[in-house]
């Protein structure tokens, strides 16, 4: 019923807009009526139907207002409720997200996952700006995304820098260097970064085993709390 009403709405607003052509003198010197109408259109077609969107969405309460989301001036409209386009989005976004839930260390490339992980921050600082945590049904979206934003945070900031600077050196070096028992810098002869497996390689980062616990908390963080909210579909990666 009520797309019933909004999309009667919207067709009265066009009729009332096409209307108004009539009221254009027959002729006008240098330009014939048609030509007015046809190059009016094709000026202010987009505004125009802007215009008539808003007003037959309004009239039918059926959109909702949002500051900092990408359309027209920095107005976002949202033809659903908040809460439920930001389920949608978030959990599509998820379905591709699986080193959120689960790291496997031997085949993910920590410095891609990095890139994973600080998208999905970025995403949630964006998306949660159309939720109200002073309505209720928001409020635990909002809540959720601040931690979810908190504990990438602390994650990205423990291990990010330091990560991405050591892999890059060993990477476009093609050594792996370590501190022998005297706090000397030495490298490893024996041991070649473009010929080991992802898995093998990473193991050389000298704080390889506080960045695996902190992936691992991340992991534990995003099926015990994240999902109680979301209920992202994760039953599809236990297998792996």
């Amino acid at each position: 019923m009520k797309k019933l009403k909004f999309i009667f709405t919207l067709l009265i607003v066009m009729l009332i807009i096409v209307s108004a052509a009539w009221l254009i003198p027959e002729k006008i010197p240098y330009i014939s009526k048609l030509q007015l109408i046809f190059g009016a259109l094709f000026t202010l077609l987009l505004p125009l139907l802007l215009l008539c969107i808003i007003f037959a969405a309004l009239a039918t309460k059926n959109l909702h207002v949002s500051i900092e989301r990408l359309s027209i001036g920095g107005v976002s409209l949202l033809f659903s409720r908040p809460e439920e386009i930001f389920l949608r989005t978030t959990r599509a976004f998820l379905e591709t997200k699986r080193t959120l839930y689960k790291i496997d260390s031997n085949k993910d490339n920590f410095d891609e996952t990095l890139d994973s992980y600080f998208a999905t921050y970025q995403f949630f600082r964006k998306e949660m700006a159309i939720l109200n945590p002073s309505k209720k049904k928001q409020r635990d979206l909002y809540n959720i995304s601040v931690r979810i934003i908190s504990e990438l945070n602390m994650f990205l900031t423990s291990h990010q820098n330091n990560y991405r600077r050591w892999y890059k050196i060993t990477i476009d070096e093609n050594k792996i260097e370590f501190l022998n028992s005297q706090g000397q810098c030495e490298e490893r002869k024996d041991v070649k970064p473009h010929l080991l497996p992802i898995g093998e390689l990473q193991k050389y980062y000298y704080d390889y085993e506080a960045m695996l616990k902190g992936f691992n908390d991340i992991n534990t963080f995003f099926i015990d709390e994240v999902n109680a909210k979301l209920k992202v579909n994760i039953s599809k990666w236990e297998s792996e």
